[in-house]
């Protein structure tokens, strides 16, 4: 996460409440949200060994859970990742279920070399399936290496009651097939969305923060 989150609360004039963090890799955005006095923070974890260290990380109300999310139920292989991009508890930061593409060649220390297969849900279902308590969460964090829309399509009963969506975001073909950053702001505005700052992190991707306005 690139944004610090007191920041975020002072751009979108509204307290965050509870953060829906979808691609939590080895947890390490959990300090920011204590640090806000948030203790109700939702994960989700697809790689196994990952969602094992988020999993030993959790504390009182933090949950997380190992599954991928997207717009439809499905199984699929994932691309793994084998550099742990300066996090030390593990690989697979760049892991995702879109093959790579451009980001061999803009990241070539990083290599995909396995896959993994995972459980695929939308969010809304799955919400829904485990009768899952949503009404204090107004942060939706999403970092799944090119799959953001396909998340954002399979949660749009969600979206209304949130307030700020922090979503990495590309303008090149970092992974096959992934959406640019006009699309993702097009589905957002069409939800009341405006973007309101964008980090980029090289020439192809970074990290975009929209408020509901």
């Amino acid at each position: 996460m690139i944004f610090d989150l007191n920041a975020v609360q002072d751009v979108s004039g509204t307290k965050i409440t509870g953060s829906i963090h979808i691609g939590a890799f080895v947890g390490e955005e959990l300090e920011q949200y204590r640090g806000l006095g948030l203790f109700n923070t939702m994960l989700f974890e697809p790689q196994k060994k990952l969602y094992d260290i988020v999993r030993q990380r959790c504390i009182l109300d933090e949950v997380v859970f190992n599954v991928a999310l997207g717009s439809r139920r499905q199984t699929v292989e994932m691309f793994i990742s084998d550099r742990a991009g300066g996090v030390d508890q593990g690989a697979g930061a760049s892991s995702s279920i879109l093959e790579p593409k451009k980001h061999l060649s803009e990241h070539p220390e990083v290599t995909f070399p396995e896959k993994e297969v995972v459980e695929v849900h939308r969010f809304d279902d799955f919400a829904k399936g485990l009768s899952l308590e949503l009404a204090n969460y107004n942060l939706l964090n999403i970092d799944v290496q090119g799959y953001e829309l396909e998340v954002l399509l399979g949660a749009e009963k969600l979206l209304p009651q949130i307030e700020m969506i922090i979503a990495e975001v590309n303008r090149d073909e970092m992974y096959a097939g992934c959406p640019m950053i006009e699309d993702i702001d097009s589905f957002l505005t069409e939800h009341g969305f405006k973007r309101e700052h964008t980090s980029w992190q090289s020439p192809s991707w970074g990290d975009a923060l929209y408020i509901k306005k």
